[in-house]
């Protein structure tokens, strides 16, 4: 059963929205490897159900709070060890203060997807969402109402367990992937794909609020991953263009891109290299193409208290 079904018949009603901003987040996790997505007698394998359901879900993108020192008269990133290096700087001297472990992130994202060619902007769904901050809980709008569910995030306070390091960090996601699928269909035989790691990595940085030393170990930590490089003038969903760690498998070429002098998340991108089809909860099947874009831009991101709450 592919993970749409799967994951519509184990949760409430979507509306249409929903379900079109389900598209949209399912693209930007398509470039998985085809591999992580097979399915078993028994479902799908639990680490990648627990990708797709973040994905479907549309939960909570852009997770990280930064508050950035805006550095007009920096020079373009020469290499993805220094793009790295860059970002992981800036989110240790990030001012912000820690959020009380009660608080909630807010987030508004714009989504666009299944764009061939030209961008329509027409095309464009913005979706808000909220997460607690230690990762458990999240909450969104669906018909006027505010529904909850347990995030499928990992959890932050995991990582920021001293001491904080881009090896460690790496570790530490490592044995959770390959815990989750030794309890699943064991389909990695102990080795975690560098595309899936980029993946984690990608949903952390983007959708939960992390401590800047972690954040800044994980910036550090991905330019050791087999295939990840730099890719300058990426766009994301609402026109802007910044630099990105990027990473390339059969099916898709994926980049979390980056606000080229603040470092600050922009959104994800995400285009096909290959033609796939994929079957929606309703039976009805849609083809996306090579050369078929997904992208999302990030356009607010904040601390609050409950949530529902904006400001």
């Amino acid at each position: 059963m592919n993970v749409i079904k799967e994951f519509r018949r184990n949760t409430p009603a979507m509306t249409d929205e929903a379900a079109a901003a389900a598209r949209t987040r399912l693209m930007t996790a398509i470039h998985e490897p085809e591999a992580t997505r097979k399915s078993t007698s028994s479902g799908t394998r639990r680490f990648g159900w627990r990708i797709a359901v973040a994905a479907a879900l549309a939960l909570v993108v852009g997770g990280t709070v930064v508050t950035l020192r805006d550095e007009p008269g920096m020079a373009p990133v020469a290499s993805v060890t220094e793009l790295g290096e860059r970002a992981a700087r800036a989110a240790e001297n990030d001012p912000m203060p820690a959020p009380g472990p009660g608080q909630w992130l807010y987030t508004k994202e714009l989504q666009l997807t299944g764009v061939e060619g030209d961008v329509d902007r027409d095309r464009r769904d913005t979706w808000e969402r909220w997460t607690s901050v230690d990762g458990k809980r999240s909450a969104w709008y669906q018909g006027g109402k505010l529904m909850f569910q347990g995030s499928a995030i990992f959890n932050p306070a995991e990582l920021a367990k001293p001491p904080v390091t881009p090896p460690g960090v790496i570790a530490r996601i490592k044995a959770a992937i390959l815990d989750e699928d030794r309890r699943g269909p064991q389909e990695l035989n102990g080795h975690v794909p560098p595309v899936m790691l980029f993946m984690e990595i990608n949903q952390l940085i983007s959708e939960q609020w992390l401590a800047p030393e972690v954040r800044a170990a994980l910036f550090r930590a991905l330019p050791t991953i087999e295939g990840i490089t730099v890719t300058q003038d990426v766009p994301v969903a609402d026109g802007r263009r910044g630099v990105a760690f990027s990473i390339t498998e059969a099916e898709a070429r994926s980049y979390l891109v980056l606000d080229p002098q603040t470092f600050r998340y922009l959104g994800t991108n995400s285009t096909r290299l290959q033609d796939r089809t994929y079957e929606w909860a309703d039976g009805s099947k849609e083809t996306f193409k090579a050369g078929t874009v997904g992208l999302t831009a990030q356009l607010e991101a904040t601390i609050v208290d409950q949530p529902g709450q904006r400001s």
